[in-house]
């Protein structure tokens, strides 16, 4: 791991009184920190995210350390998925669940930060994207604002509202490893005229309209699914009609075609969903009182299509049961009824999740990478307007 810099904290002062000062701030640093760093990162590392946004406010220390750069860059890649669950009307927030402690006794769920105010008519996540989030804000005059938050540190972005914004746009949120930068893609579907694809590069304040898109996008996958630099969605191609997947090319902007799955069913009859579980893109099927699962071991090859579930729908035929997770003990985590609910194939029982500090009714399930990653520091050598931190300390109540 590269050395991780510290910032000057103590400036134009005598030396002897430098030295001095060095010695009394090493002796009141936590033991923790007196460590090599490269065991530091271990440490941390192994510690649960929701213990370590608590450790963020025990000391300036520690708040150094999980606000740095680098550190925050490395932590992130090494940060397994949780779950981020949308309470529903009053108890409107974002809630952090650790994947493979759901319905564990004393469990608690962390409130992370959200960024609705009283203006806000309603609130949809359009994009998640290295555990940031992409808002679309409707307000009571019906005026619709976006945004760019992270809901562990509290810090948002405002972007600039697309030209005619409706309530049919459609939109990905994504991010280029290449040139490192974010982008905000739109499609919008003018009355009588052919789909406009538009992006904006997080940073440039500018819509760029790029053209038609070859495919059209029919509500199955409502938002861009990020994985490997892609945005994907299931969409009918123009010419013939036939369902595949769209991959959006973050660099490139550049649309490609992905295959679904060799399945022997009649897609147009077949209610299906696309998600990313466990690292792979996933094709989510509903199939009378089935649900089956496939995933692409390898992205890209067609080949690599490989059904890793397949178990009965526990709401029976035509269900509502809204799959969202997949736990390492075999655990289906899935929305039903405004509730989250947990389901084992072997004994075919569907429960709701107990889980204290966590809505009993809710919109929306994400998994969600928690990312102590600024968004100041994404912003350099950008020139970003209306970055504000909403929150000093996470909220609890």
């Amino acid at each position: 791991m590269k050395r991780i810099k510290r910032p000057p904290t103590k400036r134009n002062r005598p030396p002897n009184q430098e030295d001095d000062d060095d010695e009394e701030e090493h002796d009141q640093k936590p033991y923790l920190l007196h460590l090599p760093e490269h065991i530091i990162m271990e440490i941390f590392c192994k510690i649960p995210t929701k213990t370590l946004i608590q450790c963020k406010r025990v000391c300036k220390s520690w708040r150094s350390w999980l606000s740095d750069p680098q550190f925050t860059k490395e932590l992130f890649a090494r940060t397994p998925a949780c779950l981020m669950v949308t309470g529903f009307r009053s108890r409107w927030g974002h809630f952090l669940v650790d994947l493979d402690r759901v319905g564990w006794q004393n469990d608690v769920a962390l409130k992370l930060f959200s960024i609705r105010s009283l203006r806000t008519l309603c609130m949809t996540i359009v994009g998640s994207c290295n555990g940031f989030l992409c808002h679309q804000e409707v307000h009571f005059d019906l005026s619709r604002h976006l945004h760019i938050s992270n809901p562990v540190t509290g810090e948002f972005l405002s972007l600039p509202a697309p030209p005619n914004p409706d309530t049919r746009d459609c939109y990905g949120f994504g991010f280029s490893p290449i040139s490192e930068v974010y982008k905000l893609l739109r499609v919008w579907s003018p009355y009588g005229k052919p789909d406009q694809v538009m992006v904006l590069t997080v940073g440039s304040g500018i819509w760029r309209n790029i053209g038609h898109p070859a495919y059209s996008f029919d509500g199955v996958t409502p938002h861009g699914i990020y994985l490997n630099g892609f945005l994907h969605w299931i969409g009918h191609h123009s010419s013939d009609c036939s369902r595949l997947v769209c991959a959006f090319d973050v660099e490139s902007e550049q649309f490609q075609e992905l295959p679904l799955p060799p399945c022997i069913y009649d897609l147009d009859e077949t209610y299906f969903k696309l998600r990313v579980l466990k690292g792979w893109l996933s094709v989510i099927l509903n199939l009378n009182d089935d649900i089956i699962v496939w995933v692409m071991k390898d992205y890209g090859v067609k080949e690599s299509w490989t059904k890793e579930h397949e178990f009965k729908d526990p709401v029976g035929y035509f269900g509502t049961f809204m799959l969202k997770a997949i736990t390492e003990e075999g655990q289906v985590l899935g929305i039903h009824r405004d509730r989250l609910q947990a389901y084992t194939p072997t004994t075919m029982g569907l429960v709701t999740v107990e889980v204290d500090g966590l809505p009993s009714w809710i919109s929306e399930a994400w998994d969600l990478v928690p990312s102590f990653v600024s968004l100041k520091d994404i912003a350099r050598g950008l020139q970003l307007e209306g970055l504000q931190g909403v929150h000093s300390k996470l909220d609890q109540s």
